[in-house]
């Protein structure tokens, strides 16, 4: 089969949301089928100015297609509709106004969408509030499937999603939250719809030799003798993770944050709660930050800085933590989660993050926390051993059932199915 993937921007520096979730998903369909990523030059959401260069080009098995972005309206008097829409009366032209502002629109795009939609078995659109999507569902909506990326956000009020929403043929969801919302908020009920997810690959489970076949794994002679000077004991060198560990001088227990260090995704509060953990125990429990650091992080002996790490050192780092904190309230993918759960770590997550929340009932492998005190008192049940083992092994069955790769495209080539057989 052949898709095409609509999205405003794509590239691997873009780390959340629908346009992250657009090229996890193309990289992976990409190895069983054709996959064309429709896109834009840009790459500030704010701007939406031009920044890559227009054409084609073939990244991680799926073609790339870069249109130019056209010019985008007058946003001074965005501001002031946003609240006038939020606040007062809705009209549809006020609604389409508003999309207009957010951005991004590309010509060059929307005709090569009219002139070769019938060449795809499939077109999917990524993000629900952008106008490629508003305006390319009315191309083929009968071979049209929509993943929205849906939170809760006062502009959802507006009356448009209701008819975008039943618009496609199939909506396919990354969580069962955004299918709360379509049904009780929107009131909308798709033509055919099913959580799709995104997948994880977990590493196979195995044992760290002192000295690693990986040649990335190796640990300098003066880095081991320092180590070894420092270590408590050898037992450090037979748990797991010991790679990262005996990189980053951990010999105990510590808790570890995926992803980028910025205040408005639930850090700031994720270390003033561990301070008041910290501060309060005696047990010698390190915070590991392992992203891009954004803002100003306090200086602390508990606190460690492992920056932004590949693929596979990330992993083997989420595999040596004692538990995984996930601190956003918003993170509607919650790939760190699903790593962490992957390679049998246990998770604390935010209670405000639906999506979180049902990866950790489902799998009955995290727990969370909405105040300052509940994340001190599940942060130290987490420190009980045969709790962190029993939680680790169900997460891993989790991902194993539900979000290895192959249980992902299995799900969205059955949704992908039911458009075909509609058709």
């Amino acid at each position: 089969m052949k898709f095409a993937f609509i999205t405003p921007r794509y590239g691997a520096e873009f780390s959340n949301g629908a346009e992250h979730a657009c090229r996890l998903l193309a990289e992976q369909i990409a190895k069983r089928h054709d996959v064309d990523v429709l896109t834009t030059t840009a790459r500030d959401s704010s701007s939406w100015k031009h920044e890559y260069s227009e054409g084609s080009d073939r990244v991680r098995g799926a073609l790339v297609r870069r249109f130019a972005v056209g010019a985008m309206p007058d946003r001074s008097t965005f501001a002031e509709l946003s609240r006038r829409l939020r606040e007062g009366p809705r009209y549809r032209p006020d609604e389409l106004s508003w999309l207009r502002h957010v951005g991004p629109w590309s010509s060059g795009l929307f005709e090569h969408l009219k002139r070769q939609h019938r060449s795809y078995d499939a077109l999917v659109f990524f993000g629900l509030w952008q106008p490629l999507t508003v305006s390319g569902l009315e191309i083929a909506p009968e071979r049209s499937v929509l993943f929205p990326h849906l939170q809760l956000r006062p502009e959802l009020r507006f009356d448009l999603w209701a008819d975008v929403l039943t618009a496609p043929r199939a909506v396919g969801y990354f969580a069962n939250s955004e299918r709360r919302l379509v049904h009780s908020y929107v009131g909308a009920i798709p033509q055919a719809e099913e959580v799709i997810g995104i997948g994880v690959d977990p590493p196979p489970q195995q044992s760290y030799p002192r000295h690693q076949q990986d040649p990335a794994d190796v640990i300098t002679q003066e880095d081991d003798s320092s180590a070894d000077e420092d270590a408590p004991n050898s037992g450090y060198l037979e748990g797991r993770g010991v790679p990262f560990r005996r990189r980053h001088r951990l010999y105990d227990n510590f808790a570890l944050y995926g992803g980028r260090v910025e205040p408005d995704n639930g850090c700031e509060e994720m270390l003033e709660y561990f301070d008041t953990f910290a501060t309060d125990r005696d047990e010698d429990m390190r915070l590991v930050l392992m992203g891009v650091k954004m803002m100003t992080v306090p200086e602390a002996p508990y606190l460690r800085l492992a920056g932004v790490l590949p693929d596979r050192e990330r992993m083997t780092a989420y595999e040596a933590a004692s538990v995984t904190i996930a601190p956003a309230s918003d993170d509607l993918l919650s790939q760190s989660l699903l790593e962490s759960l992957a390679v049998g770590t246990p998770v604390l997550a935010n209670a405000s993050n639906e999506a979180a929340v049902e990866h950790c009932r489902r799998a009955n492998a995290g727990l969370y926390y909405s105040n300052r005190e509940e994340f001190v008192g599940a942060l130290a049940e987490l420190q009980t051993p045969a709790l962190r083992e029993r939680l680790g092994e169900n997460g891993r069955r989790y991902i194993k059932h539900h979000h290895q790769w192959d249980a992902v495209l299995g799900r969205f080539e059955r949704l992908v199915g039911r458009v075909r057989r509609l058709s």
